[in-house]
């Protein structure tokens, strides 16, 4: 049984006329649970604070834990799994169709 969780703990918008709008999210994920279908329609990022899970990135999977920042341009796919309560801050903004990119990550050892 796979069970969909996520307490949203903070909540930020943007939009400025010289930067494309994006919205910040500060998430506590509750223990094996699941986002099957994270919105593959902005790119996105996310800074891992506290815990354990694993993100799916197209046919790549990526070990979150403390330390790591991923970031995952709009259009590849991506699914987020929780082993133990996760706290993560993910930015979520408009892709830029005039940039090539492809996801990228970065492990910080805290």
């Amino acid at each position: 049984m796979t069970a969909t969780a996520a307490m949203v703990s903070l909540f930020a918008d943007r939009t400025c006329d010289t930067q494309a709008p994006y919205s910040q999210k500060l998430m506590n994920l509750y223990p094996n649970s699941e986002i099957p279908d994270l919105d593959n329609s902005q790119d996105v990022s996310i800074a891992v604070l506290e815990g354990l899970g694993n993100l799916m990135v197209g046919d790549r999977t990526v070990t979150l834990q403390p330390g790591v920042f991923v970031f995952v341009p709009a259009g590849i796919p991506r699914t987020l799994k929780v082993a133990t309560t996760l706290n993560l801050l993910l930015i979520n903004c408009e892709a830029d169709p005039d940039l090539s990119e492809s996801a990228w990550l970065m492990n910080f050892q805290l």
